[in-house]
């Protein structure tokens, strides 16, 4: 690879870094702001709690994967591979976050999620 190509894929590696630092503040504030301003917890805040926990932490784990790929010596292939992996991982933990989880506890098993009508 050439060296532009490698930059470019280091480039690529911090600016993922940088999504999934992003990822994990929003994730933290959901957290943070369950059961504001009321402080009523309701059944799906409850149960969700531990696995949007793990994905947090998860996507903790995802920003210092992507400033080792970008910073650490390796060779540019697997760097690039990397790169790619862990796109496709980080994708797949905000779509678990955004969708999986509350499709699961408030579609399948049908806890109140304090929305009303």
């Amino acid at each position: 690879m050439t060296a532009r190509r490698v930059g470019v894929v280091r480039v690529g590696c911090v600016l993922c870094a940088v999504a999934a630092l992003l990822l994990a503040i929003v994730a933290g504030n959901d957290l943070y702001f369950t059961g504001f301003p009321d402080s009523h917890l309701t059944d799906y805040d409850i149960a969700a709690e531990t696995p949007k926990r793990v994905l947090m932490w998860v996507e903790w784990a995802f920003v210092a994967v992507f400033l080792l790929l970008a910073f650490a010596p390796v060779s540019a292939g697997v760097r690039t591979v990397g790169l790619f992996a862990g796109i496709v991982a980080v994708i797949a933990v905000a779509a678990v976050q955004w969708v999986g989880i509350p499709w699961y506890f408030i579609t399948h098993l049908g806890l109140d999620n304090g929305i009303g009508g």
